[in-house]
């Protein structure tokens, strides 16, 4: 499933639009507006380095945080906002995080940013990146966004290998099965998913990190989004 994106420069609020569509089922625990099954406008990209605090804990691991309240995100489509770091040419071969979301919007999606980097294609530079992303109602969905088109590898699909209490951490695990050239996804220690990168260009390497999505159902200011990551770098 396709959609267009625009890019924009990287201290803009709208770098480009992704799919990110996680608002499927309420719980009693969240804030639930009325509204549709499935949001047919699509939340902005925001490239936002500044929105994530990182902290080195005693095990050696490093714990960053994504807070906020801030209405301007409230838009009639959401905010998605990630971050990168870590140059790197070498090829990608594994990656864990554990991660939680003690308050926000429950379908709201969060999780992990691999391989980005920026490539020449059709004569221009682009972004290019690949990502899983969770939520607090047992769902994940994989991706890649290039140049501003996101193709998801999959809808928004359920496991009962997710944990859903807010607060609750979830250790994702994605490596790189060189014997069969794809990617293997694991949650809390079970494999669920495999994907091949075949699009162009192909990421095998690049840089890591973290994706937040701000939901048009978050109850701001009242109750903010409350995500933290931890892994060792």
């Amino acid at each position: 499933m396709l959609t267009e994106l625009r890019y924009m420069p990287r201290m803009s609020k709208g770098l480009f639009l992704i799919l990110s569509c996680f608002y499927l089922f309420s719980c009693s625990f969240t804030f639930m507006p009325e509204r549709n099954d499935m949001f047919e406008v699509q939340p902005p990209f925001s490239w936002a380095d500044e929105m994530y605090e990182s902290e080195e804990l005693e095990n050696g691991t490093t714990k960053t945080i994504f807070k906020t309240n801030d209405t301007n995100y409230l838009t009639t489509e959401g905010t998605t906002i990630w971050t990168v770091w870590e140059e790197t040419s070498r090829a990608f071969t594994s990656r864990t995080v554990s991660a939680a979301k003690s308050s926000g919007y429950s379908s709201g999606g969060y999780g992990i940013i691999f391989c980005h980097g920026e490539y020449e294609l059709d004569g221009r530079k682009v972004h290019a990146m690949l990502v899983v992303m969770i939520n607090n109602e047992g769902q994940y969905i994989i991706g890649k966004a290039v140049g501003g088109v996101f193709t998801a590898y999959g809808w928004w699909k359920n496991t009962s290998y997710l944990n859903r209490i807010p607060g609750s951490l979830n250790e994702i695990t994605v490596f790189y099965d060189d014997l069969n050239n794809e990617y293997c996804l694991k949650i809390n220690n079970f494999e669920i998913d495999r994907f091949s990168d075949n699009n162009t260009p192909p990421l095998r390497s690049g840089k890591n990190g973290y994706i937040t999505v701000v939901t048009p159902y978050e109850n701001f200011p009242s109750t903010g989004i409350d995500v933290y990551y931890i892994e060792e770098r």
